[in-house]
């Protein structure tokens, strides 16, 4: 008895441990500076934008259309990601409460997909590269 209940303690254990560090390997590869050109399918326009990933936090910025806020997760895994996006400032120039997908293409490069609050239409996309300490020192 005495041993069951010390292997089921054991294995308790594990799991919690294994399970924490999958999250945390499933989230990484978001972090980081995130820069590219976001593409609005039904106008033809696009857009500057800027993702900053720290943890569990996301802030993201669209400065040509001078709005900005942060993307609240829904799910992770080790290659998508999905948001709600909460619009914090320039609410007249950017939509509030749309769904955001990333998908990672490689450790340099992911996809924005953003649709509208309650559609799967996919209203805009765009490709976003990660930025880098060598990238921030080079002469223009």
């Amino acid at each position: 008895m005495l041993k069951s209940l010390a292997t089921l303690i054991l294995l308790v254990s594990l799991t919690s441990i294994v399970s924490a560090q999958g999250k945390s390997a499933t989230t990484k590869w978001l972090n980081g500076t995130w820069e590219g050109t976001g593409y609005q399918i039904d106008n033809n326009e696009t857009w500057t934008m800027k993702l900053t990933a720290r943890g569990n936090t996301y802030k993201i910025e669209y400065p040509s259309l001078k709005c900005g806020g942060r993307w609240i997760p829904l799910s992770i895994d080790a290659g998508r990601a999905r948001f709600i996006e909460k619009i914090s400032f320039g609410l007249e120039d950017c939509v509030d409460n749309g769904t955001v997908v990333i998908e990672r293409l490689s450790p340099r490069q992911i996809a924005y997909r953003f649709s509208n609050r309650g559609t799967r239409e996919v209203t805009a996309s765009g490709i976003l590269n990660r930025k880098t300490s060598a990238n921030l020192n080079k002469k223009k």
